[in-house]
């Protein structure tokens, strides 16, 4: 009837229908002849947060704070008449607690569901619906096992069809759910009228069900209620790394929480994955979990759990607790179970276990070869099995590994791997964690510190800095913080940086950080010449260091406490202790830390003038440096840097190395002779100044516009050097060749005059030279050609997918760019090609990194860099597209903004609008935003 009186009424006639079952309408006949359709569901008409609190102010005029407003409409549903009702009981309340008025809700909703919904069903249902809602979702084949009731799915349909608070949650009617607020209602009842042991069987026949579906948390949880520890633990024997593999610890630890604490220890695969999900979350709690785990493996000869225990015990000795004699004394015992339970493993046991074992070699032995060979297993079977948060973590660790072995070129490969997971959504946070704190580690090993600092500021701000305090990341940067400040000179800043470490209360430093902290301390408290303190730190660190092991850090130790003890005049304690670590770093073969001791045993050697063995072991110190490309060592201060250095150069040992060491580190250049001048900074960028040992000597109003241009034109010139007749026909290109000549002795002479003036004396010929016609400026640095060179360096390692290492070229080359080159200084030829030379720099670099920005969520920075690009070349027509495309990606807005703007930029260079209109299409064209034209 309604059909017909549908298709034969007048278009203008408008229906509403309601009712509790979906009607059957004739949706194609309908729509033919021209009636559209509107259907609204229950979760069409379910009310939003926002919707209830209109529904509050402004008709029942109750005030309800946003915390209320949030409860009401999640313990509703959105249900109206649930919203309604409880909303009522308030207003009758006036205003009382929602607690109360939930409760006196409670029982006006479960009177609803008795009298209008329950005793309208059959009698033949009550029993059935009340075991069904002990289920979270309801299978059809498990309510039929539940309820014994073959036709059980027939009767869900009919429910469904008649608006009964069940719905379809598949287009197959296979699966049902029911309405919260009346599961609930079901659920008590269901306590009242079952007996606990039918409800304790409902939860094992479920449990069982999803098992048999592979779907273990579901099964977890119901086997729980249940109270079946027993299935529990053998569930979690099968499963419970799926969980870890997956990146569920979050899921797990709710799971696992609900076991009782006294029965836990009695369940060592519980224990277990319990510990493991407390990593993230409360690291303090995994290793006592994990003791007891142990404990209950071992007792029943389980091989396979006590492993799997003793692998992660290892792992938590690395990561956590520092105790690495402990964790040693285990790695033995764990490779020998791993060969005997090989078949009995798998494929993610494997892996967990190969990685753990990994760990152990590289920090408890320092064998890196045999660490290599179970990381590279892990790797290469998480690859094979797309396990990406595996992964991940073995390529950390391969990096790690070739880190400690002082393999540079080796680790890069590893670390260019493991970057871009810093940022994917399926690893971990412990994991990215320690990704992070392994690309620290390369930029501070690698002595790129102010790449280093950039990153751990961007850490900081995505985690937070009392995260990164709180967690390993914290102590390890106080660490490597202190040696920075050691090799730049800024001891009160190390000594501080120590003293903070060691007064933290809340999480007091294990052992091995303590000896790392206290053995930099010493050597500082030396440095600053108060041995009697420096001593006694000295000889802590050292115990503690015996204490904790690990001959990585034992033979840092010794390098560190000897150099220390030869401040404090102790040089035959120096030199025995110094030869103590060289020879464990021989043993370990750890090329960076022999490099360290040689060097600061030469150093040693200097101070008490024995020149010879000080010669071999430089010779050989920095031949290992340039063979790794190794750039800073620890605690090698640059007074102790500058006299090593000085002395390779005027004896011929390894001078080019020494000298590029000299210049990048110290700002020095070394003379044949060893003698050190220090270089002379020219910043060109936005502005022109000239620095001298840091401190600025002159600026650009001190100088002459001839002689600035005169400089900018040397500076633009290959190795600064230029012809007479060049600068003569470029200043004086009318006047007669001796006149020009007399005038450019002038310049030059004026020039040298005005250098010599400021500079330390006779030092001016070191840096303004003239000779057979030629004249160029030497041991010099300038900005301008750092940043081409740092964006060359970007583009280098873009080209080979290198894309950290070019982001790093990339960060160093922004930070350099503070404006054109040399502003104001007019210059024909060759200045103007050598700004343009920038500007297109400028440009490549935003070009070649904004895509780096962006898939490493830095989307901002990268506007940014855009924006800074477009400041020096505001009609690039390019850069307006990346940038429209940038804007793009968060708002249409702002990328139409960014057409509107250079639209305006264009007409304001008397554009016409036919040209105008080409540029902005072509911009449009290349990419439009999310298919649709901003403009």
């Amino acid at each position: 009837v309604v059909n017909s009186l549908l298709e034969a009424a007048p278009s203008r006639l408008h229906f509403i229908l309601s009712s509790r079952e979906s009607l059957p309408l004739p949706n194609s006949r309908l729509t033919s002849r021209g009636r559209k359709l509107l259907r609204l569901g229950n979760r069409d008409l379910a009310m939003n947060e926002g919707e209830v609190t209109d529904f509050f102010q402004q008709v029942l005029h109750l005030d309800a704070s946003r915390d209320i407003i949030k409860t009401v409409t999640r313990t509703t549903d959105g249900w109206v008449m649930g919203v309604l009702l409880l909303g009522l009981q308030m207003e009758r309340q006036h205003g009382p607690p929602l607690d109360r008025a939930q409760c006196d809700n409670q029982r006006e909703i479960q009177q609803f569901f008795r009298d209008e919904i329950l005793s309208t069903l059959g009698p033949r249902l009550h029993r059935p619906l009340l075991l069904l809602s002990l289920l979270e979702v309801i299978p059809v084949d498990l309510a039929v096992e539940v309820t014994g009731a073959e036709d059980i799915g027939v009767d869900l349909c009919e429910l469904v069809r008649c608006n009964i608070f069940f719905r379809h949650l598949d287009p197959d009617n296979t699966l049902f759910g029911l309405h919260h607020l009346f599961r609930q209602f079901l659920r008590e009842k269901a306590a009242a009228e079952l007996s606990p042991g039918t409800i304790r069987q409902v939860y094992r026949q479920a449990g069982r069900y999803c098992l048999r579906r592979e779907r273990p948390a579901r099964a977890l949880r119901y086997l729980l209620q249940a109270g079946d520890y027993d299935a529990v633990e053998a569930v979690l024997e099968d499963h419970g790394m799926s969980f870890l593999v997956t990146n569920r610890t979050a899921t797990l630890t709710a799971i696992l929480d609900r076991i009782p604490a006294p029965l836990l220890p009695q369940y060592g695969w519980a224990t277990l994955y319990s510990a493991l999900a407390y990593i993230d979350s409360a690291p303090g709690r995994v290793l006592p979990l994990l003791d007891q785990a142990l404990a209950v493996f071992a007792a029943r000869q389980n091989r396979l759990g006590e492993l799997l225990t003793l692998s992660h015990i290892i792992s938590i000795h690395i990561t956590t607790t520092g105790h690495y004699r402990e964790g040693k004394e285990q790695l033995q015992k764990a490779e020998q179970l791993f060969y005997q339970t090989a078949d009995a493993l798998d494929i993610s046991q494997t892996i967990l276990v190969a990685r753990n074992l990994a760990m152990g070699y590289s920090i408890f032995l320092a064998d890196f070869d045999r660490a290599v060979k179970f990381a590279s297993l892990g790797l290469n079977l998480a690859r094979e099995k797309n396990l990406v948060n595996f992964e991940a973590a073995l390529l950390m660790l391969m990096a790690y590994i070739q880190i400690f072995a002082g393999r540079t070129s080796q680790a890069q490969v590893y670390l260019e791997q493991a970057a871009p997971y810093v940022h994917h959504p399926e690893i971990g946070l412990f994991n990215k964690l320690s990704i992070r704190m392994m690309l620290f580690s390369f930029l501070f090993h690698d002595g790129d510190f102010a790449n280093y600092f950039d990153q751990k500021n961007q850490f900081i701000a995505t985690i937070g800095n009392t995260l990164v305090s709180q967690s390993i990341a914290g102590p390890f940067c106080n660490i490597w913080e202190m040696d920075i400040a050691i090799n730049q000179g800024r001891f009160e800043e190390a000594l501080d940086l120590a003293e903070r470490a060691l007064a933290q209360r809340h999480s007091p430093l294990c052992p091995h950080l303590r000896s790392l902290v206290l053995q930099l301390k010493a050597l500082v408290l030396a440095l600053r010449r108060q041995c009697d303190q420096a001593l006694p730190v000295a000889a802590e660190s050292r115990r503690l260091r015996d204490l904790s092991g690990g001959p990585y850090f034992i033979a840092l130790n010794k390098l560190v406490v000897g150099l220390t003890y030869s401040y404090c005049g102790r040089y035959n304690q120096a030199v025995q202790l110094l030869s103590a670590g060289i020879e464990e770093t021989r043993r370990t073969s750890t090329e960076y830390f022999e490099a360290c001791g040689l060097l600061h045993r030469a150093s040693v050697y200097l101070r008490a003038g024995a020149r010879q063995p000080a010669g071999r072991d430089i010779k050989a110190g920095l031949r290992l440096m340039r063979r790794n490309a190794y750039r800073h060592l620890w605690s090698w201060t640059p007074a102790a840097m500058r006299e090593v250095l000085a002395f390779a150069v005027a004896q011929r040992l390894e001078p080019e190395y020494a000298r590029t060491l000299a210049a990048g580190r110290l700002g020095l250049a070394l003379l044949d002779d060893g003698t050190a001048i220090p270089l002379l900074n020219i910043k060109t960028m936005g502005g022109f100044k000239i620095l001298h040992c840091a401190a600025p000597l002159l600026h650009a109003e001190e100088l002459t516009p001839a002689q600035r241009e005169l400089l900018c034109l040397l500076l633009s010139a290959p190795e600064f050097k230029l012809p007479q007749e060049t600068i003569q026909l470029h200043f004086w290109p009318d006047s007669p060749q001796d006149t020009a000549r007399v005038k450019f002795d002038t310049l030059v002479s004026r020039l040298r005059k005005t250098l010599a003036q400021i500079l330390p004396e006779d030092t001016a010929h070191y840096y303004l030279k003239r000779e057979k016609g030629i004249i160029w400026l030497a041991h010099c640095r300038v900005d301008a050609l750092d940043f081409l060179a740092a964006v060359d360096r970007g583009i280098r390692h873009l080209r080979l997918q290198e894309c950290w290492q070019a982001g790093n070229a990339f960060t160093a080359a922004e930070s350099l760019w503070r404006g054109e080159f040399a502003p104001g200084v007019t210059g024909e030829d060759r200045i103007r090609e050598f700004r343009e030379k920038l500007s297109r720099a400028l440009s490549d670099l935003a070009f070649a990194w904004c895509d780096l920005l962006v898939r490493s969520d830095r989307l901002p920075k990268a506007v940014q860099v855009v924006e800074k690009a477009l400041r020096d070349d505001p009609l690039n027509d390019r850069l307006y597209g990346l940038l429209y495309r940038l804007q793009g990606q968060n708002s249409a807005i702002l990328a139409r903004q960014v057409l509107k703007r250079f639209a305006a930029v264009l007409r304001a260079e008397d554009y016409p609008d036919d040209e105008v209109d080409e540029l902005i299409a072509g911009i449009t064209a290349d990419q439009p935003h999310d298919g649709e034209d901003p403009a």
